[in-house]
C-alpha cells in the first residue's frame, strides 16, 4: 500500500516510476529498462532482499543511479544494523507527500 501511495505521489509530480513488488522483480527491471535510472527508492527492510543489498546490486547494471532509503523503524537503528552511514539519504516513515518530493528533489540534486 506504501507503494502504491508514493507511486502515485512521484507521477503526480511529473516523475517517470518503474515500479517493483519486490527485489527479485526491481532487479529484472532495471537490468531491461533501456536509459538511465536517476532514483531508486528503497525500503531498508524488504522479503527476500534487503535495500542496501538491492542498491549494490541496481549499481552494477546503472552505476549512476541514486539510492534513497526509507523506513518505518527508527532512523539510526536501521541504517547502523546494515552497516549505512548516517549521512546517507533517508526518509522515515510514515511522510507527507510533499517530505518525500523534497527529499527526492535533494537527493537527485546532490552533487556526484
Amino acid at each position: 500500500m506504501v507503494r502504491e501511495v508514493v507511486c502515485k505521489i512521484l507521477r503526480l509530480y511529473g516523475y517517470t516510476v518503474l515500479e517493483a513488488n519486490h527485489g527479485v522483480e526491481a532487479l529484472r527491471i532495471c537490468h531491461e529498462h533501456v536509459g538511465p535510472i536517476h532514483l531508486l527508492l528503497t525500503d531498508i527492510l524488504m522479503p527476500g532482499m534487503n535495500g542496501p543489498h538491492l542498491a549494490q546490486r541496481v549499481a552494477t547494471l546503472h552505476p549512476h543511479t541514486r539510492v534513497l532509503y526509507m523506513s518505518g523503524y527508527p532512523d539510526d537503528d536501521s541504517l547502523a544494523h546494515f552497516g549505512l552511514h548516517p549521512e546517507i539519504a533517508f526518509i522515515q516513515k510514515p511522510f507527507l507527500p510533499d517530505v518525500l518530493i523534497r527529499k527526492v528533489r535533494e537527493v537527485l540534486g546532490a552533487p556526484g
